[in-house]
């Protein structure tokens, strides 16, 4: 691993143990509050299905997933939750026990990159905030095909990806290396998304750019991201 990556790992390992340590599921006013909209507009697209077979690639401590497990619960779903963080899945799996799906839930320890999706394995796959965070633009893509690769038929694909993200000092608005391992051109991501899953049926795709704060080391930072949201159903 190059000292880059290395870096902006370390980052944002503290950053994140810091949100997971002092804030609680569903209980926070940090982005643990609530699962995102997008993916609980998923929930009546499988509401029908006798089993569901999920994954949640960047899992954290469960904040969509979790909540795909207790809407889903009668239809046998199974989400496996993959995570870089030792102490993200951890804490996910006490969540799932709190929340009383243990047995729906399968906490993996991995980078993204290194987890391999099967073909034809899951009903849903669902990246937030995630990919981005893949050591490489060429196993960011690389992982993209083994998504598009890994969904069963009439399966979905649900991303929320950030791009062309610039970060500056609040104190002195120096600019600073964001903490993204990946960080694409915005029309550059929409048209590879559009030539991997082509054949698919496009349910959602927007950009919105975004801005907030966030803290780093020993500065607080002022992001700007374009945050694509692709959702696609498979449709053989």
């Amino acid at each position: 691993m190059d000292s880059r990556i290395s870096r902006i790992r370390q980052n944002e390992e503290k950053s994140h143990t810091e949100v997971y340590t002092k804030e609680k599921l569903y209980d926070s006013d940090t982005w643990l509050r609530k699962p995102i909209k997008t993916v609980e507009e998923l929930v009546p697209l499988f509401v029908h299905y006798e089993e569901v077979r999920i994954l949640d690639l960047g899992a954290g401590v469960g904040r969509n997933s979790i909540f795909l497990a207790q809407e889903l619960k009668e239809n046998n779903c199974q989400i496996d939750c993959v995570d870089i963080l030792e102490i993200a899945v951890e804490i996910l799996v006490s969540n799932a026990e709190q929340y009383d799906v243990s047995g729906n839930i399968s906490g993996i320890i991995k980078p993204i990159e290194e987890y391999k999706i099967q073909a034809n394995s899951y009903d849903l796959i669902m990246a937030i905030s995630a990919l981005e965070h893949i050591d490489t633009e060429e196993h960011f893509f690389d992982k993209l095909r083994e998504i598009e690769l890994g969904i069963r038929k009439y399966g979905i694909v649900c991303l929320v990806i950030n791009t062309e993200v610039t970060e500056f000092n609040i104190n002195n608005v120096a600019e600073i290396e964001p903490n993204f391992e990946v960080n694409l051109a915005t029309e550059v991501l929409l048209k590879r998304l559009d030539s991997i899953f082509k054949d698919w049926k496009i349910l959602k795709k927007n950009v919105v750019q975004q801005n907030y704060e966030i803290p780093r080391e020993n500065i607080r930072s002022s992001l700007s991201t374009n945050v694509v949201t692709f959702v696609a159903r498979k449709n053989n």
